[in-house]
């Protein structure tokens, strides 16, 4: 006798099943399960059981936040982590205003709160406003003028609608923020709309420590739909406004990360004046909602950490799910600073080559924001993000029966499958590249290549400032190839340095850096018939941990756009030490194409 499997979610299967099923029974088995009849009472039969597994599969997903796929169910399950999916955040500029106005009177002028700006940016207008206002002081007889004033992208929208006003049937006070795409950071509570006095004002908590029954604060959850919704405390955890009609809720809506770098901003400040507007930072910062995915990995995590920095990795996740303009992050103790800064925190972080140095105005923000996250005995201080580069030389074997391909076309296809691999695998903060993954990626490229070879040898550029002496210090943070003492006897014809810099001047004299074997830095002449050293002793190496240290370095000019220092590592894979980036470039890249016998 068939078994009755009913676990399919195909129609057909479920229904050839059904008559299979029904064949092997003796009251069915004189009957034509393809006749017209019993054909429709098996489709009505596979239909409905097709419904139910259907449902029944559907539903056991959306139950867990691993497997759920409906909006809705994952921001369901992000809520029950106490996780607050990010909402779409405004664009934010730095600029300066400058008002020219001679009927102006007194020593300043103010630029209220909401003042909008506006900006055109790759044929599409939008629209700035302040968060607060800013004062225009008096710096000539008729200008006033404003330094540092934040805008942010976006149109102010107070939210009047009686229907996004309710009591739930826990008895919380909640509002509904009717449009999808407003800035939770923008939010601002008021009770008793007519009245201006701050006694009126909620702020925002993010947690229900040191809130006391009279607080006055609101809390931001999601909603459905990608809506969010401000609640109140229910006098237990906050005071709860008695009167709905008082509460009046304003918020930013945002076009996200539309306008991320718009630089040209206008202004109207007065009637009869004229004003313009300097722009200090172009738009940054501006990101669309949370995808479902991102709130699928980080709601499990941000559960873990509740909002509190206490391990570099909580410093690096708050960071990146606060701030999305941040591709990479790396948190790590201040005593590996040098020199050393205990107690603090030191944090990199990487905006892309474009922003590669973190302004003022951004690490002032990402401060402010771990300002109440941090232990009070824990300072964070942000440290240039900084690279490593690797020099890659690549020897690739192939057989030709097996292919029309020029060695051109090799090495093209070499170089782009390493540039692959780095874009997968490295250009992150704490990477190592394993020599052993990227061989495996280079031979599956293509059926033709037999084997290769790669050996890699980390890089730091830099970058001197000219006719001063210096004193740089560079960690490759691994253990170098110590090479036989250099004797003057035996020359440079067989000495292999493990440490080398590429050619820079000095007293006028085309020169280099390298080891002696010895653990000291020595200055040599570029002369390939008669190389001479100028310089015996210029600074140390460390070849235990990779460290080297110059002493009175001075460079006179440098090729390129910095100097190149070069390590030569025991371990064949590369580790970027702590606040570097490792990455490949296509220039640092050697590839010899040879065909296998």
């Amino acid at each position: 006798m068939a078994e009755l499997n009913i676990t399919e979610l195909d129609f057909q299967s479920i229904k050839t099943q059904l008559k299979t099923y029904l064949s092997t029974q003796t009251k069915f088995k004189d009957y034509d399960f393809d006749g017209s009849n019993m054909s429709v009472l098996l489709d009505i039969m596979a239909y409905n059981t097709y419904q139910n597994n259907f449902y029944t599969n559907m539903a056991i997903n959306e139950m867990f936040l691993d497997s759920a796929v409906l909006q809705n169910s994952i921001i369901s399950h992000a809520k029950e982590l106490n996780y607050l999916p990010r909402s779409r955040k405004s664009a934010k500029a730095v600029v300066s205003v400058t008002v020219i106005d001679d009927t102006l009177v007194g020593q300043t002028v103010t630029i209220p709160q909401y003042a909008e700006f506006s900006a055109s940016f790759l044929g599409n207008t939008y629209r700035f406003v302040t968060d607060k206002s800013y004062v225009a002081r008096k710096v000539d007889v008729n200008t006033y003028r404003a330094d540092n004033v934040e805008i942010y992208e976006g149109t102010m929208l107070t939210s009047f609608e009686r229907e996004g006003y309710f009591i739930d049937d826990d008895g919380i006070l909640r509002v509904i923020l009717t449009n999808e795409n407003a800035d939770t950071d923008s939010i601002e509570v008021f009770v008793d709309a007519e009245a201006t006095d701050d006694a009126n004002v909620f702020t925002r908590a993010t947690s229900i420590l040191g809130v006391e029954k009279d607080s006055k604060v609101f809390y931001v959850e999601p909603y459905f739909d990608g809506r969010y919704t401000v609640y109140f405390g229910k006098d237990l955890y906050g005071l709860q406004p008695t009167e709905i009609e008082d509460v009046r809720v304003k918020y930013r809506i945002t076009s996200g990360a539309e306008a991320n770098g718009v630089r040209s901003f206008t202004y109207s400040a007065t009637e009869n004046g004229q004003t313009t507007v300097t722009t200090i930072t172009q738009a940054y910062g501006g990101a669309d909602a949370e995808s479902l995915e991102s709130i699928r990995f980080n709601a499990p995590k941000a559960a873990q950490i509740q909002e509190r920095a206490i391990t570099t990795k909580d410093y690096e996740n708050l960071l990146k799910q606060r701030f999305p303009d941040i591709l990479a992050v790396a948190a790590y103790g201040g005593e590996e600073l040098d020199p050393p800064q205990f107690g603090k925190v030191a944090i990199s972080v990487y905006l892309g080559q474009e922003t590669e140095i973190l302004s003022e105005t951004l690490s002032s923000t990402y401060i402010d924001y771990l300002s109440d996250k941090t232990p009070l005995a824990i300072e964070p201080v942000f440290v240039p993000a900084q690279f490593m580069y690797i020099d890659l030389t690549c020897d690739l074997f192939y057989t030709q029966t097996l292919t029309r391909k020029s060695v051109a076309a090799f090495e093209t296809l070499a170089r782009d499958t390493i540039s692959k691999f780095n874009s997968d695998n490295l250009d992150e903060f704490n990477k190592t590249l394993r020599l052993s993954k990227l061989g495996s990626a280079i031979d599956n490229s293509d059926v033709a290549i037999v084997s290769n070879t790669l050996k890699a040898n980390p890089i730091i550029e830099y970058i001197p400032v000219l006719n001063t002496k210096l004193n740089p210090t560079f960690k490759f943070g691994a253990e170098l190839i110590k090479p036989y003492p250099y004797k003057q006897t035996n020359g440079f014809v067989d000495f292999k340095p493990s440490i080398k810099s590429t050619l820079y001047r000095f007293n006028n004299v085309c020169v280099f850096l390298q080891d002696d074997g010895a653990g000291k830095i020595q200055i040599v002449t570029d002369d390939a018939q008669n190389p001479q050293i100028v310089n015996p002793n210029v600074g140390t190496v460390d070849y235990t941990t990779g460290e080297v240290k110059l002493t009175n370095f001075l460079a006179e000019s440098f090729g390129g756009s910095a100097i190149k220092i070069t390590a030569k590592t025991v371990k064949d894979d590369v580790k970027a030490p702590n606040g570097r980036i490792l990455t490949i470039r296509d220039v640092d890249v050697n590839i010899n194409v040879i065909e296998s016998v």
